[in-house]
């Protein structure tokens, strides 16, 4: 039971941090933006994003696991001071906003709520997979890295030490944040992963199919956007093929696999539904531009997807505009594809990093 209780008060803590980052954020790119959901999406990935940038330096240069865990507290005070320093002026609206907010919808925010939670039980209590393979890495990896106190420095399948970092994981620091809440907690990392990393993702989905449906029927029509939540829960409920993302979801919805096809890609697009909705706005491609750098980090096969999407969606968007400016952007939001890209090639085949 405490391992339970320490899984959920792991989501309270994405939650609050996301929505803390993510206020932060938007306070930064001038955003009017209120929603408190987009919030969390969007300090999802600042709060990744960061990570990745002080746990790849440590990884390459073969730290332990417990310099990271304390760096990263550190920062995590940081972040606190900080959104109190610059954001306390904004708390007393913001009462006044969740009041409004509230006193109007207070029935279909309970509804959203109810449709999350029936999902939350249904991969709880579903302890199948058929990806062994794929569970045994994201599993294993943050056991080895817990129990050597080392960051991906053994193989998840066998606990040898590695001659070199795996390449195909080098760039992808999801795991290694959840050995830090591991080695930080002392909860199991099969708990850990299984429990609140799978929750927290399912939450995270339910809150861009709120979002996309926000921007399909209006922010006036919240009614039809939590039906359409419900819609998509039971799409995927009763779907299981490869055309949807339900299996992920619903059987791996810990991997990063699962953070591409269900929150990364799902994000992007509504992203191109705000920039199609007025592609002046900055701050919607500040917004985009985050979520991209910020994906490698997660799962390393952003980098041959999101090219992909990102030219599906901009380049239409760019010929029916005919605005130059779209054209730039677009160029601007693959220079992190590139980057990594690059960077992925270089590790792979040229440069490795010996233990």
């Amino acid at each position: 039971m405490n391992y339970y209780l320490l899984c959920l008060g792991i989501i309270l803590f994405y939650l609050i941090f996301s929505y803390m980052l993510g206020d932060l954020f938007l306070h930064m790119v001038s955003s009017q933006e209120q929603s408190f959901s987009y919030r969390i999406l969007l300090g999802f990935f600042c709060y990744f994003l960061l990570f990745q940038f002080l746990a790849i330096p440590l990884k390459l240069t073969l730290q332990p696991l417990s310099l990271l865990t304390k760096i990263w507290c550190f920062v995590l005070l940081a972040v606190i001071v900080l959104f109190f320093i610059l954001r306390r002026k904004s708390f007393t609206d913001k009462k006044i906003y969740l009041r409004e907010l509230l006193a109007k919808h207070h029935w279909i925010l309970f509804l959203l709520v109810f449709i999350i939670l029936i999902q939350l039980v249904l991969i709880n209590y579903n302890g199948e997979t058929y990806a062994l393979w794929d569970q045994s890495y994201y599993i294993g990896d943050v056991s080895a890295s817990v129990y050597t106190n080392s960051i991906s420095q053994y193989d998840p399948y066998t606990g040898a030490l590695l001659k070199k970092l795996n390449a195909e994981y080098l760039l992808e620091t999801y795991q290694n944040h959840s050995a830090v809440l591991c080695q930080l907690l002392k909860i199991p990392p099969l708990m850990e992963t299984r429990t609140a990393e799978a929750s927290l993702m399912v939450i995270l989905a339910n809150l861009i199919y709120y979002q996309l449906g926000l921007q399909l029927f209006g922010k006036n029509h919240r009614k039809k956007s939590v039906f359409f939540v419900f819609f998509l829960f039971w799409l995927n409920l009763f779907s299981f093929n490869l055309f949807t993302s339900a299996e992920f979801l619903f059987f791996r919805a810990f991997e990063g696999k699962t953070i591409l096809a269900c929150i990364i890609l799902p994000m992007v697009f509504l992203l191109f539904l705000k920039i199609a909705g007025n592609h002046l706005e900055r701050s919607h491609w500040l917004e985009l531009f985050l979520v991209i750098f910020a994906s490698f980090g997660l799962n390393m096969s952003a980098i041959y997807m999101l090219p992909f999407e990102l030219s599906i969606c901009l380049i239409p968007l760019g010929l029916s505009k005919k605005s130059f400016s779209v054209w730039i952007r677009y160029a601007i939001c693959l220079i992190p594809c590139i980057l990594y890209s690059g960077a992925y090639l270089l590790t792979k085949h040229y440069f490795f990093f010996y233990t």
